[in-house]
């Protein structure tokens, strides 16, 4: 999906690709093309998210600015959010590690609650 968004007369055009990792070759391939300075769109500003970068082709990954996101100190806040999920899921008192949970999935709350439901199922 597009947008286009009018700045001072400007023609500006946003296209965020979310989850890019999943992309297939050849759909890295054709947006290469539109990266290129022989294949740029004026006025266009690309943004891919991903959870990895090692899925996606060096050359594309070049002509990217890569721009990564701590999750460094969230474990704590992670930890109660999970509990506060646990007790509202009708987990009883002897929930799972929550800080443990945090630290094993990297602090991936998307991992977290994926795991948590596997946990919750099981009772």
């Amino acid at each position: 999906m597009t947008q286009y968004v009018p700045m001072a007369g400007k023609r500006l055009w946003f296209v965020l690709v979310d989850e890019a990792d999943q992309m297939t070759d050849k759909a890295q391939l054709a947006l290469l093309s539109k990266l290129d300075s022989t294949g740029r769109i004026d006025g266009c500003v690309f943004v891919f998210t991903c959870n990895a970068t090692d899925r996606l082709e060096v050359r594309f990954l070049s002509r990217c600015l890569n721009v990564e996101f701590s999750s460094y100190g969230m474990a704590g806040d992670i930890a109660e959010y999970l509990e506060r999920v646990w007790h509202a899921e009708g987990g009883n008192g002897n929930g799972p590690d929550f800080a443990r949970l945090a630290k094993e999935c990297r602090n991936n709350v998307r991992d977290c609650l994926g795991r948590l439901e596997v946990e919750l199922l099981a009772l």
